[in-house]
């Protein structure tokens, strides 16, 4: 069977649902397929990795498609590998493939190889490939590259694997060589250490996470969640371990999983970081000096672990579920970090008006859902509308199911159910949600969701979690004025704005510069950059802001009762 390109995110909910499904003992009727990495290492760098995968196949015709990898995907490259780099047999022998560039979509584009005859029986790929290659110039996008640091590698499998071309689940053995490793090396995957047994689709093995080499972890035997890393970190990692498993655990029980969960931390080469959810796990970077995202490591990881749950699982592209995908990770970030104790009332509200400014001062605020879906790999500022438009959407929803039912029925509600059902094999997608909301809340609520998916501005309730008020304000909205993907090098300069009136030019070498964080922090916070043009070094300051628009904040009023967030 072909496969079909789906975005990652509805990949992802697929695979991460096969974390939980039976093992190789009590599922023997799937085809086989066995795979081991086998990390080499030489001055405490991996330079070379060797990889064998083998599959059962029923055959695959002259001309069709046998194999696929991505080349590049959500802007991020992969081991590009070609035809020719790989060792293909099957029961009658060697193997000839040529590639096929597949179409590309929004999400990027992949690399298929057809046989050049019939194949017959069991299918053997062997290839080597070399982590990526990163510096300070190196866009920070999602964390799929595999990347070397000091002791060992890190990243994902839609880096380097190249895999059968079908949706039908495997009785997947993954393993692990180590000979050429230092002593006391282990091989991790999301899935678990060492062997593991899983049963799912190839994919499960591609949007998955892998580490081997002299990790650190915490704690130190396997547990339902586990935190792995290589290098020192600038901050204590071991200490936002133990935060964010307690975390987890708060959020694991909310939602009735006792299923494993793998974290894995690894530093940039550059002054920026983010986070990437993949099967039942995520991976998050910070610069040298800990910078992650402009609300710090802890939300990050917060935002990173709400991912494992909510999500819609039909068939719409990803552009029209993002506003759920990632509006509930904003949602549930900041109110279980808030139910859990692990953040105060009036920080959940400084969080939550960041969010509110970042809504309301957006450029792309009035795009609809599908039209912000064709910019999200194009402009970093689109990619973000889902964050904001999905979080705004849900507070005010969460609201009016708790005025219309007598505080009976809220968000968590409907989120339960959603992940239930689907957790009992149904598929609950848009037309899903919309029946759901005709339920709850009649026409009117409908109407609503249409209006937002169409970008219509959001107006809030009057108040919501029983004690913040909404409250007009002036949001003078951040633009720093370039990438800020890409930290060590002035790229996609905005015409027009004040990195450009403050004399910044395409190209230049970034030496230094302050924290997006410090930068947010208030809305007189200048950019302070340290630049080279040539020869010569240039310090630069601007303020990074376009002008004020008119938005909403969120303020406690005592007066309203006691607060239910």
């Amino acid at each position: 069977m072909q496969l079909k390109k789906r975005f990652f995110s509805s990949v992802v909910c697929a695979v991460a649902m096969s974390l939980t499904m039976n093992t190789h003992a009590q599922q023997p009727d799937f085809p086989d397929m066995n795979i081991t990495i086998a990390p080499a290492m030489s001055n405490l760098m991996v330079d070379d990795i060797q990889m064998t995968i083998s599959f059962e196949s029923d055959g695959v015709n002259a001309g069709d498609t046998l194999l696929s990898m991505p080349v590049t995907l959500v802007a991020t490259p992969s081991a590009n590998l070609h035809a020719s780099d790989l060792k293909v047999t099957d029961s009658k022998g060697v193997l000839t493939l040529i590639d096929r560039e597949a179409d590309p979509d929004p999400s990027g584009q992949y690399r298929e190889f057809v046989p050049e005859r019939d194949t017959s029986g069991t299918i053997t790929v062997s290839y080597r490939f070399s982590p990526r290659n990163v510096d300070s110039s190196t866009r920070n996008g999602p964390l799929f590259d595999l990347r070397s640091q000091d002791g060992g590698v890190m990243g994902a499998g839609v880096y380097f694997m190249v895999l059968p071309a079908t949706t039908t689940p495997y009785d997947i053995t993954l393993d692990w060589d180590l000979a050429n490793m230092p002593a006391g090396s282990k091989g991790v995957w999301s899935a678990g250490e060492g062997k593991q047994h899983k049963v799912g689709p190839a994919e499960l093995v591609r949007f998955s996470y892998y580490a081997a080499g002299l990790l650190k972890q915490l704690p130190e035997q396997e547990s339902q969640y586990t935190q792995y890393w290589l290098n020192d970190a600038p901050f204590d990692m071991e200490a936002l371990a133990l935060q964010t498993r307690t975390l987890f655990e708060y959020m694991a029980n909310f939602y009735g999983d006792e299923s494993a969960f793998k974290v894995f931390g690894r530093a940039n080469p550059y002054p920026a970081g983010g986070g990437t959810g993949l099967a039942h796990s995520f991976m998050f970077g910070y610069g040298k000096n800990g910078e992650t995202t402009d609300g710090g490591t802890q939300t990050l990881l917060a935002h990173e672990l709400a991912h494992t749950w909510p999500r819609l699982n039909g068939d719409e592209p990803h552009a029209l579920t993002a506003w759920y995908t990632e509006g509930t990770a904003e949602f549930y970030s900041l109110v279980m970090l808030k139910r859990s104790g692990a953040i105060d009332r009036d920080e959940f509200i400084r969080q939550l008006n960041q969010r509110m400014d970042n809504y309301y001062g957006s450029r792309y605020l009035k795009l609809s859902n599908k039209e912000a879906g064709d910019l999200f790999w194009k402009e970093h500022e689109a990619q973000r509308v889902p964050y904001g438009r999905g979080l705004t959407y849900l507070v005010k929803l969460n609201q009016q199911l708790k005025n219309t039912s007598g505080g009976k029925v809220k968000l968590d509600t409907l989120v339960l159910d959603i992940y239930h059902s689907q957790q009992s094999g149904e598929t609950i997608g848009l037309e899903s949600w919309k029946a759901i909301l005709n339920e709850y809340l009649g026409e009117d609520g409908v109407a609503a969701f249409t209006a937002m998916t169409n970008g219509a501005v959001i107006m809030p309730e009057e108040s919501v979690f029983g004690c913040l008020k909404s409250t007009p304000y002036e949001v003078a909205p951040f633009e720093l004025g370039f990438d800020p993907m890409r930290l060590g090098k002035v790229t996609q300069l905005r015409s027009g704005s004040n990195a450009e009136k403050a004399g910044l030019m395409e190209g230049d070498k970034i030496l230094s510069i302050n924290t997006v964080e410090e930068m947010k922090n208030a809305p007189g916070n200048l950019t302070k950059m340290k630049i080279q043009r040539g020869s010569n070094t240039l310090d630069v300051s601007f303020l990074p802001r376009r002008e004020a628009v008119p938005g909403w904040h969120w303020e406690y009023d005592s007066s309203l009762g006691e607060c239910d967030i």
